[in-house]
């Protein structure tokens, strides 16, 4: 390029001439440069334009046709502008949609807090009357995961092999409460039981993020949270009057979220997080029961000195059957996180593969729990497999840790009469407490 010299009186007259008549300097600049061999720029004719005591106020500048180096520059830069526009409507367009879920959800629980009205308190059962006061004590867990309130199996469509609607439901709730009940008061003797754990893993309802069951489901998905709210509550409020203490805590599962593509943030916006709200709600006058409902979607708990993980199990990658080796990779991930924080479990309780499992641990076990639904046309249709309803119930000993299991089997309540637990179907929810 050739070197700017000192300006010559003829380029300064050329530029003072220029610069009178109203013509910008980047209109005139390359014809000047090539007149007088130079390569000034903008900057150092607007440096000249003011020592003669000039001003480019009054200039105006024309559209000029640039480069094509100065092309390849312009485009660059829309097309950047054009992608961090595309980039901003999109990040708002998640952002709107989250606030608007998590906003709705909270108005929603905010309002049955306020409005739903609380069932009346059931009498407690008398200090030391479940059973002998010398005998040993434990405290009781009772799983409850997997319930797919609203999913509807119809027996034909799966040659007999399973059935599932709302009243199905409550006679296997019920049976569930009675095993409960008829194990903890007849079945062992010499122990004490006062406390019963219920850990809700999830999945209560069955959800919109599956179309196929939304369209084959009875009811709706506001119907299947408020009436399987109020079912559980009837159940607890039996088990209330038996044990002296009763202590709910339920994390989240995945059908019952608002999204059909998973997200990691405000994972609590689903709706099991709306119906472990109202069951509080509904319970607020038993004086025996405590609710814990976590934003976080695992949750460690303390049962009689030994600490539980409560989790789903969505989040572990599976194909076919129970993915032994991922759950593995889970729990070590996991245990080595938490160690960080200085917080440690011993027992996990997990969800979602609906396939009753217990697995040995160097200290504690791993307990993934059954479902309340059993076989469904996904199972049996996709994988050629079915599982009986069942729930894990379990004593815990202070000392020794989880002791005796039981694998509470309800896939074969003898259905007739009337529904054990009342909801809504043409009536107020207000009507039936």
């Amino acid at each position: 390029m050739t070197k700017s010299r000192a300006w010559k009186k003829s380029e300064e007259k050329y530029l003072k001439s220029k610069v009178e008549a109203g013509i910008h300097p980047q209109d005139f600049l390359e014809e000047m440069n090539k007149k007088f061999g130079n390569a000034r720029t903008f900057t150092a004719i607007e440096r000249k334009v003011a020592r003669i005591g000039l001003s480019l106020a009054a200039c105006e500048k024309k559209l000029a046709v640039p480069t094509v180096a100065e092309s390849k520059i312009i485009v660059k830069k829309d097309i950047e502008i054009t992608r961090l526009k595309a980039e901003k409507k999109i990040i708002t367009k998640k952002y709107q949609q989250a606030i608007k879920a998590t906003s709705t959800q909270e108005v929603v629980i905010e309002y049955l807090h306020d409005h739903i009205q609380a069932l009346p308190e059931v009498s407690l059962p008398k200090p030391g009357s479940v059973k002998d006061i010398n005998s040993s004590e434990e405290e009781l867990i009772l799983n409850l995961g997997d319930i797919h309130a609203g999913e509807v199996v119809k027996t034909e469509e799966l040659n007999g092999l399973n059935e599932y609607n709302f009243d199905i439901l409550t006679y296997r709730l019920k049976s569930l409460a009675d095993s409960v009940i008829t194990i903890a008061k007849n079945k062992l003797s010499g122990y004490t039981f006062r406390k019963l754990h219920i850990l809700g893993l999830g999945d209560w309802v069955s959800g919109t993020i599956h179309d196929e069951l939304v369209e084959s489901a009875d009811g709706n998905v506001i119907e299947w949270t408020m009436n399987l709210a109020y079912v559980v509550a009837q159940m607890i409020r039996e088990l209330a009057a038996e044990f002296e203490e009763i202590e709910f805590v339920g994390v989240i599962g995945n059908h019952g979220r608002l999204h059909k593509k998973p997200r990691f943030k405000a994972r609590y916006v689903n709706w099991d997080y709306v119906c472990y709200q109202m069951l509080s709600t509904l319970l607020a006058k038993q004086k025996n029961v405590k609710c814990t409902i976590p934003k976080s979607f695992w949750h460690i708990h303390e049962v009689n000195n030994h600490k539980f993980l409560l989790i789903h199990g969505d989040n572990i990658n599976s194909s076919l059957g129970i993915p032994w080796y991922g759950i593995q990779r889970m729990v070590a991930n996991l245990k080595e996180l938490l160690a960080s924080k200085d917080q440690y479990f011993d027992y996990i309780m997990l969800g979602h593969f609906h396939n009753y499992g217990l697995l040995d641990r160097v200290k504690g076990e791993l307990v993934i729990n059954g479902s309340l639904i059993g076989g469904n046309d996904f199972s049996i249709g996709k994988m050629f497999t079915s599982s009986e309803a069942c729930q894990h119930f379990c004593g815990v000993h202070p000392n020794r840790g989880m002791t005796f299991r039981y694998k509470i089997n309800v896939q074969h309540v003898e259905i007739k009469g009337e529904i054990p637990y009342k909801y809504v179907e043409d009536a107020a929810l207000g009507d039936l407490i």
